[in-house]
């Protein structure tokens, strides 16, 4: 009796990833790491030194502030920063003169597709390891996970280390001692200040103190304590009210007026001038679509004189790019309404002389550095890869 023939499965096909395709990058809120430790436990001990490195090309430097008052007085080795200051990154040499032992170091890349500025950075790492006096711990403020080899030699060689960032890779984290997320830390650190001088906190220390000199036996001073701790997250504080005035002599009753004239009839008034047309400077002719042939023929050269004027005023163009680059990873879309707000918070004054532009988002596309695309009823940009 013979058997029947299996049959033959076809071996599954594995999807083969094509060459050259770029994964998409994750966004800023799918990226967002929390914080591995505490402030606490990341703090340095006495008698150590710090060296901080930080890595400019992907950390906003509106997070400096922060990382001062983290470090505190601790002995600093050494502090640097790393990147192309004298491009996009320009923002960086206003917020370095209020911490006068940050070094800036201008590294460009002179070669397409490499990265000096890391290579620098990890350069100087083993420099401070091999130095005299070496640091006790190492701060790299970074979300690069290329610095995970410099920084597991460090380790080995009994240096300490924490991590700083916001959407550092895993791998990095996991290598540190510590990990902080610098928005974490500086939200922590608000409200450690905030507690310190709110009045509630003082009333609770001082009933406390009472609490532990009162003998247990006294149940009638402890219940009045549980009483008073019980009310404190309900009190408000507010200025004390205002002494009563002192009664002055009164005033003497004033005569009773006599009764006032009639007014005479007013003039009619004379016919209002008409008003001035609506001031359209800076406004855009692709903006307004029912123009003539010459009316469009003039508003295009008043684009072209506009974006001349904008090439003409770099540091515009770099505080933008500076703000884009702060807010989001290059070629993220933010809202443009958004960029406009930082860049008039992070650099006031900017906008004096500047060429006039009625939308935003045209000034934006004459620099030739963003992508700019309506997306619903919000207008977006990205800077361009």
């Amino acid at each position: 009796m013979t058997r029947p023939k299996a049959k033959k499965t076809a071996p599954a096909r594995r999807s083969a990833k094509p060459a050259g395709r770029r994964v998409a990058k994750p966004t800023k809120r799918q990226a967002d790491a929390a914080s591995t430790s505490t402030p606490e436990a990341a703090k340095a001990q006495p008698n150590q030194r710090i060296g901080v490195l930080i890595d400019a090309d992907n950390v906003s430097h509106q997070h400096l502030p922060t990382l001062r008052r983290f470090i505190g007085e601790t002995t600093i080795t050494a502090a640097k920063a790393y990147g192309d200051f004298q491009g996009r990154l320009s923002g960086w040499r206003a917020a370095a003169q209020e911490w006068t032992e940050l070094e800036l170091v201008d590294q460009r890349s002179y070669t397409p597709g490499k990265n000096a500025a890391d290579m620098r950075l990890t350069i100087d790492a083993v420099k401070l390891m091999a130095g005299p006096t070496p640091p006790t711990t190492l701060i790299f403020v970074t979300n690069d996970s290329d610095f995970t080899p410099v920084v597991e030699d460090a380790k080995r060689l009994g240096v300490r280390i924490i991590v700083m960032g916001e959407r550092t890779h895993k791998a990095l984290r996991s290598t540190a001692h510590h990990y902080l997320n610098l928005s974490e830390l500086r939200a922590r650190m608000d409200d450690e200040q905030a507690a310190k001088s709110d009045p509630r906190k003082a009333l609770g220390l001082l009933a406390q103190a009472l609490r532990a000199v009162l003998p247990k036996t006294n149940k009638e001073a402890g219940g009045l304590l549980d009483q008073f701790e019980k009310m404190l997250p309900d009190l408000r504080f507010a200025d004390a009210p205002r002494p009563p005035r002192e009664a002055g002599p009164r005033r003497e009753a004033r005569p009773e007026r006599a009764p006032r004239e009639p007014r005479p009839a007013r003039e009619p008034r004379a016919p209002r001038e008409a008003r001035p047309a609506p001031d359209n400077s800076g406004q855009d002719y692709r903006d307004r679509p029912n123009l003539s042939s010459a009316q469009q023929a003039q508003g295009k050269a008043e684009a072209d004189q506009r974006r001349a004027q904008l090439q003409q005023r770099q540091d515009i163009i770099d505080a933008l790019v500076d703000v884009a680059t702060g807010l989001a990873p290059e070629g993220e879309w933010l809202k443009v309404e958004v960029i406009k707000k930082f860049l008039l918070q992070e650099h006031p004054g900017l906008e004096a002389n500047a060429p006039r532009y009625a939308k935003f988002y045209r000034m934006l596309e004459d620099t030739g550095r963003f992508d700019v695309q309506l997306q619903g009823s919000t207008v977006m940009a990205r800077l361009k890869e």
